[in-house]
């Protein structure tokens, strides 16, 4: 069975296109997707020139050493809100060299998060040339299921992004 699928393939193949042709690249921030942004990017052949890199930023402790901000942090952003995924990614372009960098966190469940976010929550951010930012709610508590969806989720944001700030490109 693919790790990934039909849909996840074909907007990873667009963003390669996009990303290729403008030489321009994307680094990945994600949490509750759990690498899976990450592996839709690598997944075809040539990722190396506009996949920089990712990190599975997960725990307080990774996010702490990586981004500088931890658990404290979180408190006052009232967890994975646009604001704080979208400060997450801001800071970890501060590491890495690239045009774009993607994130999202939430929730992928079965459980709500401690700040309250019911499974199937997640905020999804862009930051670029563009930023932009959105929040999926599955309204389902399946964590594998809800983890694919918010990959798909973020690439189809990046892509749209990347559409917009490149419309002379389809």
């Amino acid at each position: 069975m693919p790790f990934l699928n039909e849909e996840q393939h074909a907007l990873a193949a667009k963003i390669a296109r996009i990303l290729t042709t403008c030489k321009e690249t994307v680094a990945v921030c994600e949490s509750s997707a759990g690498g899976l942004v990450s592996a839709c990017l690598l997944s075809l052949p040539g990722s190396s020139a506009y996949f920089i890199g990712g990190g599975i930023l997960y725990s307080y402790i990774i996010r702490k050493a990586l981004v500088n901000l931890g658990k404290e942090d979180h408190a006052r952003y009232g967890g994975s809100t646009p604001e704080l995924i979208t400060d997450i990614a801001k800071n970890f372009s501060n590491k890495v060299e690239a045009t774009w960098i993607i994130g999202e966190g939430g929730a992928a469940g079965p459980a709500k998060s401690p700040y309250g976010h019911n499974a199937g929550y997640t905020a999804l951010v862009v930051v670029g040339p563009v930023n932009r930012t959105r929040i999926i709610e599955t309204g389902c508590a399946e964590r594998t299921k809800n983890m694919s969806d918010f990959a798909t989720g973020l690439l189809r944001l990046f892509l749209e992004v990347l559409d917009e700030h490149h419309p002379e490109i389809m």
